[in-house]
């Protein structure tokens, strides 16, 4: 169950951006404010999506998988009650940078749980699933969201994710194991530093990374 419910996650976090794209048109109607908004939704949830990879795989190193994954899907939830309450559209971007961090959790966090968990050949497997659900997600999400906000007022879209994204809450606290080789306490930041340090300065990485 805890890949179903890591899946659920994955699921809702990318289709809360993918969903929202055609409902954009009703939030800049909303704050009253032109469609140049619009394509700034897109830049502020991806650019909360890669803001803190770095920090998060080395903080659950320290402090565990399941405590950093239950702390990434409240902080999602959090975010998407919070957008219902936003009153201008700059309030309404930020929050938005505030939902894309939930990426960070699944890369960082639920990917290497899999890893650290699974045998080989089924860590593949589930990883190849949770990968078919971010490619899927562009192509389903937008439809879904065209058909959603004809019947409901944007709002009630992040009303709907965060009970979802509480349903994977539930499935990730019974059934997410903690890796016993997790919680390395002597972690050091500085370190950390000098080891992207170290990554960004090879060239043979930054070719095959670009």
């Amino acid at each position: 169950m805890f890949p179903v419910s890591l899946v659920l996650f994955e699921l809702i976090v990318y289709v809360t951006n993918d969903m929202m794209q055609p409902a954009m048109l009703e939030v800049v109607k909303y704050f009253h404010v032109s469609v140049d908004w619009i394509p700034t939704s897109l830049t502020a949830y991806l650019s909360g999506g890669m803001c803190l990879q770095w920090f998060f795989g080395p903080l659950s190193d320290k402090y565990g998988r399941r405590p950093i994954m239950f702390f990434g899907v409240c902080f999602f939830i959090f975010s998407c009650l919070l957008i219902t309450f936003t009153n201008s559209i700059k309030q309404f971007m930020f929050v938005r940078f505030m939902q894309g961090m939930g990426l960070c959790f699944i890369g960082t966090v639920g990917y290497t749980t899999i890893q650290e968990t699974y045998e080989e050949k089924k860590c593949i497997k589930l990883i190849a699933l949770m990968a078919n659900i971010a490619l899927a997600a562009p192509l389903l999400g937008p439809l879904g969201g065209t058909i959603i906000i004809k019947m409901f007022p944007w709002q009630k879209m992040f009303v709907g994710f965060s009970l979802i994204a509480c349903l994977a809450l539930l499935g990730l606290f019974c059934f997410m194991p903690e890796p016993k080789k997790t919680q390395n306490n002597n972690i050091s930041f500085l370190n950390l530093f000098k080891n992207y340090k170290f990554i960004l300065k090879d060239l043979k990485f930054l070719c095959g990374a670009l």
